[in-house]
């Protein structure tokens, strides 16, 4: 427990930077609870863990690198670079699964050196993520050639590149690095790469578990389309792949690249012992709120965030006001620290509010610590800045986005506070791997918001420690995404039938060629060549974040350009129809016009000073299902295949930010029906069990719905419930956005009206392999809703925001009914606590006829 605010630590350390304690940290677990000012300490400290140091396993440079090179280098490599190095040598891909920090870069840095002494003509094409990591990489790259002492000229090829720039780095870079969205671009004109290309002899992907879903997808058919330009001028590239811990690395690279790779995951690199800091924020006895700009729910609500009309609130303080504090004590006592949050302006507020905590006089520090924020929205100068100080240990914390998580080099971090899940166990691994670098130990906090997945796991934290991380999905049967690729493949050189293995099979492109010459998009036939039939750029429709060219671009009123990535229609049409508000990186923003009466479709902000946030109100029908695969879980038969998805997001309500009480509703959004062909899964529930829980559960009835029949809304509700349930806890097994996934509970079934049952279906038109994941996956996607729904502490059966809830309910919520439920799913999967809704079996409802199904879906 801590000490009497009047003792603990009333002097500021001296040398924060080289404080320590005898773990040679500065604050330790049991240290950071002991010194936590007891007037703000309600025993947050929930669960503690420290994770042992790991040594290094080292490999003499000289083993895997020619003797120049190595003894340049001067220090030995660890043994995933030499196991890589290794395998490239011997003309394997690679894949490099391990940890933050653990020389990645090194991998294709020394190869690339190594292929350079032996050829000088050759080439490199390296793609990352993003634009700053790019410049970074490029940074350490150049340092590491100097230092090996070879003449590799390394380029930045992207949109930011001056146009003399890029005429220098086509013709004289060794190394160039873009991204994928400007690879997409620069394909078309592959003729002023000509000499590059002949001689590419490798290719690297960094940070590729980033690449899923419909960016995935994208990605995927880019690189196909680059490897057969490449290959058309004599290149034959190597492929590397760099990627954090996921559960598939093997399948994740073979489906981006289409070749196979040797995966090196056996982490060779040192680690300090980490202490791990399970902080749950105490109840809000103060009234601190949240920030007043929705930031803590994620939807803008930061109250009633189900949206279901009760006075239910969380009690919690929010994790909004709670890390920064827990963020301001590490590095006042000499942890320098970083805070993650997700948003531009959590940053900017977590520094003013960790300020404010260490000024506040009942609390006993004395002093203050030099914090700062980093996002995006700072300029370049003052990101290098503020990069510099805290390299040098200038700075006692940095708040910031995700732009710290990856590549760009911190210097001597000793603590990470993370303000919420970031939605993934390899995004979490990555965030606290930022500090304790090499050998040096670390303190790392995780303080859970009230959504979903934070409270999921609080409660179980084994899923961080001990379960296998999720895997990665990349779905190729997406037909719009592939149709769009095609056209540009077809642009960029004549398709043929040697192209069919690379594009999807001679079946799949042949039947693709033949629509594209319907549609009059391609002329020729694969056997002399089919070429695109217009004149202008099909590169130019690819988004990488929507499907089937139908992607908006986002624009701020009287401004020529806006830092936003386009958005799919199914987006544009739920959160930003006309009136909608829009929360984009800490600043709030309303939409003033949607057009899509034009080539490029788009949506129009304007920044918004309002005190209220927008929900649209669905309502999803599913019709003209086709099962591809089928297979019994336990008694119930669970289908996937394709289906018609309508969703209509007719109207839209106002909601006080805050409280999340409902100032208007019913108000007209303008935008039409959205209609898709899509990927989803059902599950069909045998008929013996749908009247057992009815009977059990026929008393529960929720005054709210009263178009539904009373003696259904305890089964309706928990099926409703187990829909919400799964997609909630989704992205636990799979890396995937549950934004991206839609849900209906029915007791009629499109293609089965005698049947009820609950279906899962990927939001994108085509689909996004989600939804085949989760059929593949279904019993563990089914055991943690369960876990979800019994393990929640607000003890409802109606559950809440952290369990059961959904904002995006198209029923509002209505009804939810854990206890059936959980009936429900035990049967599902065989539990034993099936057994108590078995006895209602031998008092089965009578059959009346279509009077005893009325059509009930819930979505």
């Amino acid at each position: 427990m801590p000490s009497d605010d009047t003792d603990i630590d009333a002097e500021r350390p001296t040398n924060r930077r080289h404080s320590t304690g005898p773990d040679g940290l500065a604050l330790t677990a049991d240290r950071l609870r002991e010194t936590y000012p007891a007037a703000r300490y309600a025993h947050q400290a929930r669960e503690q863990f420290v994770l042992p140091a790991e040594p290094a396993e080292h490999v003499p440079a000289r083993e895997a690198l020619p003797a120049g090179l190595a003894a340049n280098l001067g220090v030995d490599l660890w043994s995933h670079q030499a196991a890589a190095l290794d395998a490239l040598a011997d003309g394997e891909n690679v894949c490099v699964a391990t940890s933050t920090s653990s020389g990645k870069t090194y991998v294709y840095g020394l190869d690339i050196a190594r292929r350079f002494r032996e050829n000088p003509d050759v080439r490199a094409l390296l793609v990352y993520p993003t634009k700053a990591l790019s410049r970074d990489q490029e940074r350490e790259l150049n340092d590491l050639f100097d230092a090996l002492g070879v003449d590799v000229t390394v380029g930045v090829y992207d949109g930011d590149t001056n146009r003399e720039e890029k005429v220098r780095i086509r013709e004289e870079a060794t190394v160039v690095i873009t991204n994928f969205a400007g690879l997409n671009q620069y394909l078309e004109g592959h003729h002023r790469w000509a000499e590059f290309h002949a001689n590419c002899s490798l290719l690297v992907i960094d940070e590729a578990h980033a690449w899923t879903g419909v960016s995935g997808m994208h990605a995927a058919w880019i690189l196909r389309r680059a490897r057969r330009v490449i290959g058309w001028y004599g290149g034959d590239p190597q492929y590397v792949l760099t990627t954090a811990t996921i559960g598939n690395p093997a399948e994740h690279a073979r489906t981006l690249t289409g070749e196979p790779a040797m995966v090196i995951d056996a982490d060779g690199s040192p680690s300090g012992r980490r202490h791990l800091v399970f902080w749950d924020p105490p109840a809000d006895e103060e009234g601190s709120g949240g920030d007043g700009d929705g930031t803590e729910s994620g939807d803008g609500s930061g109250g009633d965030a189900a949206g279901d009309g009760s006075d239910w609130t969380p009690s919690k303080r929010p994790a909004t006001v709670e890390a920064p504090e827990v963020w301001a004590h590490c590095c006042y006592h000499g942890v320098p620290s970083l805070l993650f949050c997700d948003s531009r302006k959590q940053t900017e507020l977590a520094v003013g509010r960790a300020r404010e905590f260490l000024e506040t006089p009942k609390f006993p520090y004395r002093g203050r610590a030099d914090l700062a924020a980093y996002n995006a929205g700072h300029g370049k100068k003052a990101r290098r800045g503020t990069e510099h100080r805290l390299k040098t240990g200038d700075l006692d914390g940095v708040a910031t986005t995700s732009a710290l998580e990856v590549g760009i080099d911190v210097g001597g971090i000793d603590g990470t506070v993370l303000l919420g899940y970031p939605g993934s166990r390899q995004s979490f691994w990555q965030r606290i791997g930022r500090s304790g670098r090499d050998e040096r130990n670390a303190l790392s906090v995780f303080v859970p918001s009230h959504a979903t997945l934070d409270q999921y796991i609080l409660r179980h934290p084994e899923y961080l420690l001990e379960e296998a991380p999720e895997s990665a999905v990349v779905d190729l049967e997406n037909n719009p995404v592939y149709l769009q690729h095609l056209r540009c493949a077809a642009q960029e050189l004549p398709l043929t039938r040697a192209d069919a293995d690379r594009f999807g099979g001679r079946d799949r492109l042949e039947r693709a060629v033949e629509y594209g010459r319907r549609t009059g998009d391609l002329e020729g036939s694969l056997a002399g060549g089919v070429t695109y039939a217009h004149r202008d750029r099909p590169q130019d429709e690819i988004s990488l974040y929507a499907s089937g060219g139908n992607a908006f671009e986002v624009r701020l009123a009287g401004d020529d350009s806006f830092d936003h990535q386009p958005i799919g229609r199914a987006r544009a049409y739920r959160d930003y129809h006309e009136g909608a508000t829009v929360l984009y990186r800490g600043d709030r923003y309303q939409v003033v016009e949607l057009r899509e009466d034009r080539p490029q479709p788009f949506v129009k902000l304007e920044p918004a000073d309002v005190d209220y946030y927008t929900q649209s109100q669905r309502q999803t029908t599913i019709y003209d299902t086709e099962i591809r695969e089928s297979r019994e879980v336990g008694p119930f038969r669970l289908n996937w295949g394709y289906g018609t998805v309508t969703v209509r997001y007719d109207t839209f309500m106002k909601r006080e930010l805050g409280s999340g009480d409902v100032r208007e509703t019913g108000l007209e959004t303008g935008v039409p029906p959205l209609e898709m062909r899509t990927q989803l899964c059902w599950a069909e529930v045998p008929d013996d069990v749908e009247r057992a829980v009815t009977a059990a559960h026929s008393e529960y009835h929720n005054d709210e719905c009263e178009e539904l029949p009373p003696r259904l809304h305890g089964y309706l509700g928990g099926i409703h419930a187990i829909e919400h349930a799964m997609i909630a806890v989704a992205p636990l097994e799979l890396t995937v956005d549950a934004s991206d996934l839609g849900g209906l509970a029915t007791n009629r079934l499109p293609d089965a009206p005698d049947t009820s049952g609950w279906f899962i279906y990927d939001g994108v038109d085509g689909g996004l392999g989600f939804s085949r994941r989760i059929y593949e996956e279904y019993e563990a996607v089914a055991k943690r809703a369960r876990e979800l729904m019994t393990g929640c502490e607000c003890g409802r059966d109606e559950g809440c925001p952290a369990c059961l809830m959904d904002d995006r309910c198209g029923n509002d919520n209505r009804p939810l009914y854990a206890p059936a439920a959980t009936d429900v799913i035990d049967a599902l999967l065989g539990e034993t606590d099936a057994a108590a809704v078995r006895p209602a079996l031998e008092t089965e409802l009578a059959d009346d006829g279509d009077d005893r199904r009325p059509p009930a879906s819930i979505s």
